[in-house]
């Protein structure tokens, strides 16, 4: 039997136009798809380099929008609205955009928020390049732009520490002019531009990103980045955005809310929804806060020390850089209960003490999300999550059958479930056990 995310690219294309609303050109879904790169999993967002909007900014975390929209067109109902309560670089809002289908998203990073409302918001490509023009024509850098940011990390700009920075001091001062004279900008266009220069942050400093953080570039002290480089490559983001705002200009506009808030809290504003599709962060011990640091400092959206651990307190208890509030456990599940005894058995042997409490927190969180869904969905419509399993000490945790049991008694039955892909874990968790990312389809009785 084949899964309904291994859909042949052009199927996906077929059932899709069958599912657009009325009011969406038939071809627009299959032109947006037409780059997509069918062979890389549709768990990642390894296929997207090439699709509009998408490659606007690099998220390493998504889903690719083939699995969006093969799991709408996979449904056997009408889907007027949908939800993605993690969503990230809002891959399911745009799909649904593409669609001319509603949705509601939800995404606690204010950086990525804004991410999703510049894809969504039909902003003009002309008057957005002339207001971009005239602002780097009358580019100023002042005394203030050179100075840190309060209870910003010191390895920021240079000299930074122990002779190691980020970002050339040139470059630092370049981001953050760039960045005060946008407050002068129309709203739509701040908010296009501070994404724009986001995505070519990483580009022009001297680390690269990953799930772990940042690390240094080889070599990286003999080739700084300058300030001409980093306008360069905006300069280029900004021809791409054109291009695609141009491209689909004539889009109708879905109604489509982005909560900027902590899913477990915003979940109380979504009224109703016929269909949840979501990723939440797995319980790999990565803080997702901290791989957008940058972006979330060098833009302005984090001012002070309080404010990024408030932050910080607000994502999915999924790792252990935070010291999480203790809360009464609500997550009900024998494979659950199974896996911290035997994680509190190994504590002395695990890189960090605290991981058997993390994993029971991710859980609750995770029954506290559910619990809001039940609401949110009518009987017999689904919810579809994207999620994989963890290891520690060479203990499995099996994220997938965890859920299953807890969500039972919460009113959820699974009615489909797949492996996606297989992901090879790090050495820091165990070595190289193959760890399971899973496809889980729940019925909502």
């Amino acid at each position: 039997m084949t899964e309904f995310w291994q859909t042949p690219l052009a199927e996906t294309v077929r059932n899709s136009k069958r599912l657009a609303h009325r009011r969406v050109p038939p071809n627009d879904i299959g032109n947006w798809l037409e780059n997509y790169a069918e062979a890389a999993p549709t768990s990642s967002n390894q296929g997207t380099t090439n699709i509009p909007f998408q490659r606007w900014f690099h998220f390493k975390e998504a889903f690719s929008p083939k699995f969006v929209a093969d799991t709408l067109s996979s449904l056997p109902y009408k889907v007027d609205r949908c939800l993605d309560p993690f969503a990230g670089s809002g891959t399911t809002a745009v799909t649904c955009r593409m669609l001319g289908i509603s949705s509601d998203v939800i995404e606690v990073n204010p950086f990525l928020a804004d991410l999703i409302e510049a894809k969504l918001s039909p902003v003009r490509a002309a008057g957005f390049c002339a207001a971009y023009d005239d602002l780097m024509s009358t580019l100023e850098i002042k005394p203030a732009d050179r100075l840190p940011i309060d209870g910003m990390p010191p390895t920021l700009s240079e000299p930074g520490v122990g002779g190691r920075f980020v970002f050339a001091s040139d470059v630092y001062a370049t981001i953050r002019a760039i960045v005060r004279q946008s407050d002068g900008l129309a709203p739509e266009h701040a908010r296009l531009l501070k994404v724009l220069l986001g995505a070519v942050l990483v580009a022009n400093s001297n680390v690269t990103i990953n799930g772990k953080g940042r690390r240094y570039r080889r070599g990286w002290q003999a080739r700084q980045r300058s300030a001409s480089d980093l306008i360069k490559s905006l300069d280029e983001s900004v021809d791409r955005a054109a291009a695609d705002l141009t491209l689909y200009s004539g889009l109708s506009r879905s109604e489509h809310v982005v909560h900027c808030d902590d899913a477990r809290n915003a979940l109380a504003r979504v009224k109703h929804a016929d269909v949840a599709i979501f990723s939440p962060p797995y319980p790999n011990s990565f803080d997702y806060t901290d791989v957008y640091n940058l972006e979330l400092w060098m833009l302005g959206y984090l001012r002070s020390s309080p404010g990024n651990r408030a932050l910080r307190h607000q994502t999915l208890r999924s790792h252990v850089q935070m010291k999480w509030q203790e809360t009464r456990p609500v997550a009900v599940s024998q494979v659950l209960g199974e896996t911290l005894d035997a994680l509190r058995r190994a504590r002395a042997d695990l890189w960090n003490p605290h991981i058997p409490e993390m994993i029971g927190f991710y859980f609750d969180d995770l029954a506290v999300v559910f619990s809001e869904l039940r609401r949110i969905l009518e009987p017999g419509h689904h919810a579809v999550v994207a999620i994989g399993d963890s290891q520690y000490g060479g203990i499995h945790v099996d994220v997938a059958s965890i859920l299953v049991e807890c969500l039972h008694s919460l009113g959820f039955r699974l009615t489909e479930r797949g492996a996606i892909r297989s992901m090879r874990n790090s050495s820091q968790h165990g070595g190289g056990f193959e760890l399971s990312e899973h496809c889980l389809v729940f019925e909502r009785l």
